[in-house]
């Protein structure tokens, strides 16, 4: 395994490692991954060296770096906001591999914000092909918001199965007026409100058709982890619909929690990136090749060749 720190952008204040591909490949699209959060380049439990190993070893080229005030890169001397700032950042780390790489096409990876960065960058970039969201928060509401949803999804989806749960309702150990409260939002949700789709939604849906047809996306997520329940909520039937037609996936990756913490879920979800990063080479060879027979001056002639009388 190869593999190099760099510094790229126009003041070099962006620090990264590249994981060269194994010998033997080419012509794969490069992988770029993006910060979960404020998590530097490896990842919660080092997941993003996993990561961009086991892609090297697939005949990638991986480059995992901070944004500008994590990990080892320079705070920005400007004040851009994060949301405009990632995406020149994730951008800038392509431009750095087409320039030392000569690699054109490119995947971005990218787990919480980093799937939302990710997001924001395919739209922005016509050289990504791809792109692999882990645990998208496809809804961005204030502290007690996300609280209250938390709590709503543990209930309606784990503690209504749980013994345990219901031995301390009925002995008196629990909080019942949460309780009440997280099942009365989780009715409504499912059963009332289910029909209507707010502003956020439909911009979130508009995107993901506007997407559908020139970046391959994957959405993997954690069956533990609420985000899901956001994800198809805000998709709706227009998430449902891209991903029947094949035109984007959901990955759902039992018993497993936000940040994939045990050596099991790790495996797993290295096992769904790389399943998913070869089909996505797989379907860019391919539409390569279409392209270069299309414009074939010999097959131009066949096709206009009249059958001799």
């Amino acid at each position: 395994m190869r593999e190099e720190a760099v510094q790229f952008g126009n003041l070099r204040s962006l620090v990264g490692i590249v994981t060269s591909a194994a010998p033997g490949h080419k012509d794969k699209p490069g992988v770029v991954l993006l910060n979960p959060g404020i998590v530097h380049r490896v990842g919660p439990g080092r997941i993003y060296v996993k990561i961009a190993r086991a892609l090297a070893a697939q005949g990638f080229t991986v480059l995992r770096f901070d944004f500008s005030g994590i990990g080892d890169s320079s705070v920005r001397l400007d004040n851009r906001r994060f949301e405009e700032s990632s995406v020149d950042e994730a951008k800038a780390a392509m431009s750095f591999l087409q320039t030392t790489r000569d690699i054109n096409h490119f995947i971005l990876l990218g787990g919480c914000s980093g799937a939302v960065a990710s997001l924001e960058t395919a739209r922005a970039d016509g050289r990504a092909v791809a792109g692999i969201l882990i645990n998208f928060p496809s809804r961005v509401d204030d502290e007690e918001q996300t609280s209250k949803r938390k709590d709503r999804h543990y209930y309606w989806n784990f503690a209504l199965l749980s013994l345990t749960s219901w031995r301390k309702l009925l002995t008196g150990q629990s909080d019942y007026r949460k309780i009440a409260r997280a099942l009365s939002q989780g009715f409504k949700r499912r059963f009332v409100e289910r029909k209507s789709a707010s502003g956020g939604d439909q911009r979130f849906q508009a995107l993901l058709r506007e997407l559908a047809d020139r970046v391959q996306l994957t959405f993997i997520c954690s069956k533990g982890d609420a985000l899901l329940g956001d994800l198809r909520e805000a998709g709706g039937g227009e998430f449902k619909r891209l991903c029947a037609q094949g035109r984007m996936a959901c990955d759902v990756i039992p018993r497993s929690d936000h940040t994939f913490s045990s050596l099991y879920d790790q495996e797993r979800l290295v096992d769904a990136i790389v399943k998913r990063a070869n089909a996505a080479a797989l379907k860019q060879e391919q539409q390569a090749r279409s392209r270069i027979v299309a414009s074939s001056p010999v097959e131009e002639l066949f096709e206009q060749r009249q059958p001799i009388s």
